[in-house]
């Protein structure tokens, strides 16, 4: 027997020593507590001994996306996924970082078991496991999954992939089968939280659907039918999108949406989340760093991890938007290829073939699950801004114009009251901006579209007023009116108009006091 995987049966019985047979049942989005023991490693890599954690709760409302297709010719008969762009495992696998437990298989019951080990450690409650349909490779899997995890008090939803022939009425039928595979092992993740289309607050399973937009394109009612039957089976469901388009939300019902990825921070950012409906869940990804060089991936994907600086500007963002998230989820726990893991790896090891694998530079290999156990906390001992009904109606002669705040806070959960018919567009654009299109052919000759929404506002200060930006084409004019929306019926607090043309976007910006948004009575 290998002396890593007899070290690894010797780490497994003694964390299983140490795990309580039937750890107490936790609801939805609680806590467990228990105390983690000290991982000891092979001397081949850094020593993950972590720091004692006195309360080493794990919480369900982070969940990590788990990857359970790896394979070796001791478990599996043969090398899975590590022999990607040509690599030939042991030494030479196709990911730039090398795991600590080496080109392990996802089906040896001491890796899954040290896995566990390694989630609680972090305070992670949820794995979110890769599947590619009905008996898949991943969907073998998941047997062993759930009847480890719960014996470590993990709980296992389910990230359904864009398989071969995967379509709005195979996801229905996915979904039952799940339900009715595993459902009724008590590690099957549910939650009771609710959403627009799921209200009711009983237990239901959660699902996160990879690539919608590439079955839909064009259409954002594509997946309405079948979200429709999902809400309507018996435990119902919440679904999970991957967009960062509130449409898919309006048009196809789905229950909230995630990002995954967001490989440019300072671009993309999460935004996106303040665009989403009321009763949406906002479900932020974060990503400890990205790089997938030897398989192939574009050099632009590259996303360095900085000694954990790269983690922390990820959560930041995730949390600064104003919008308290159902969930966090951390991409990932070990997507080895993309090198987006936390799962710790070996250092300064060489493939055979010159090429030195990464490491997490000053930090430990236990070091992004430090983080994430440190950020975790931070998150839930967050408070969240209050929030302050409102009302916006903007009217445009021009062909296009936008509206956003630029400082003194932001509107979350915007719903739209009305639009004119002639409208183009009457939406949003770039995460939170509000855009009003009209034909050119209208602009010129001087018609008029309107389109009115309520929002919360968010991140108000009482001694610092609310600036918005008006954009708009060189035609015509942009008329803005805020209405304080908190009694029963809407005030109106001041009115803008916009006529000039300047330079550029012919930008324009509109202070409001706070004080007119904040109190009853403006």
């Amino acid at each position: 027997m290998p002396t890593r995987i007899f070290t690894l049966l010797l780490l497994i019985g003694f964390f299983t020593a140490c795990t309580p047979e039937n750890p107490t049942e936790a609801p939805s989005f609680s806590f467990v507590e228990t105390v983690t023991p000290s991982v000891v490693s092979e001397s081949a890599t850094p020593e993950i001994t972590p720091t004692a954690i006195e309360t080493a709760g794990i919480s369900y409302r982070v969940a990590a996306f788990y990857y359970p297709w790896y394979g070796n010719p001791d478990i599996d008969s043969q090398w899975i996924h590590w022999t990607q762009n040509n690599h030939i495992p042991p030494d030479d696998i196709a990911s730039d970082y090398f795991p600590a437990l080496g080109a392990y298989s996802s089906n040896d019951p001491a890796v899954v078991a040290l896995h566990m080990e390694w989630l609680r450690q972090a305070g992670i409650g949820v794995i979110i496991t890769s599947w590619w349909g009905q008996a898949s490779r991943e969907d073998q899997a998941v047997p062993l999954l759930l009847q480890i995890a719960e014996q470590y008090g993990i709980r296992v939803a389910f990230h359904i992939e864009p398989y071969n022939g995967r379509t709005p009425e195979s996801l229905v039928s996915d979904i039952k089968y799940i339900y009715e595979k595993y459902g009724s092992s008590p590690a099957f993740f549910r939650s009771t939280t609710s959403s627009r289309y799921s209200p009711a607050d009983q237990p239901k399973g959660m699902f996160f659907v990879w690539s919608i937009q590439d079955q839909g394109i064009n259409d954002f009612s594509y997946w309405q039918k079948a979200l429709d039957e999902i809400h309507a089976l018996p435990e119902s469901g919440l679904v999970i999108a991957n967009s960062l388009e509130a449409d898919w939300i309006r048009g196809s019902h789905f229950d909230g949406l995630y990002n995954y990825a967001t490989l440019h921070l300072e671009q993309d950012g999460f935004d996106w989340g303040r665009s989403l409906p009321p009763d949406s869940l906002y479900v932020p990804s974060v990503i400890p760093g990205f790089s997938a060089k030897r398989v192939g991936y574009a050099e632009t994907t590259y996303v360095p991890r900085e000694d954990g600086k790269t983690f922390d500007a990820q959560w930041i963002a995730a949390l600064g938007t104003g919008i308290e998230p159902s969930m966090v989820t951390i991409t990932s726990f070990n997507e080895w290829h993309e090198g987006s893991m936390i799962e710790p790896p070996q250092f300064r090891l060489n493939d055979g073939n010159s090429y030195t694998y990464a490491d997490f530079g000053t930090l430990p290999a236990d070091g992004y699950l430090t983080l994430s156990r440190q950020w975790i906390d931070k998150y839930l001992a967050m408070t969240w801004p209050s929030t302050y009904r409102a009302r916006i109606k903007i009217t445009t002669t021009s062909d296009w114009t936008t509206l956003n705040a630029v400082s003194g806070g932001a509107w979350i959960s915007p719903e739209r009251v009305s639009a004119s018919d002639s409208a183009i567009m009457a939406g949003m654009e770039a995460g939170d901006r509000f855009l009003l299109t009209q034909s050119l052919a209208d602009a010129n000759a001087g018609k008029e579209v309107e389109m009115t929404w309520d929002v919360m506002l968010t991140n108000l200060s009482a001694d610092q007023g609310l600036i918005l930006q008006i954009d708009r084409g060189n035609i015509g004019k942009t008329q803005v009116t805020i209405y304080n929306n908190i009694g029963s019926t809407p005030v109106e607090v001041q009115t803008f108009e916009w006529n000039q043309v300047t330079t550029g976007r012919n930008s324009h910006q509109i202070t409001i006091p706070s004080e007119l948004l904040i109190n009853s009575n403006p």
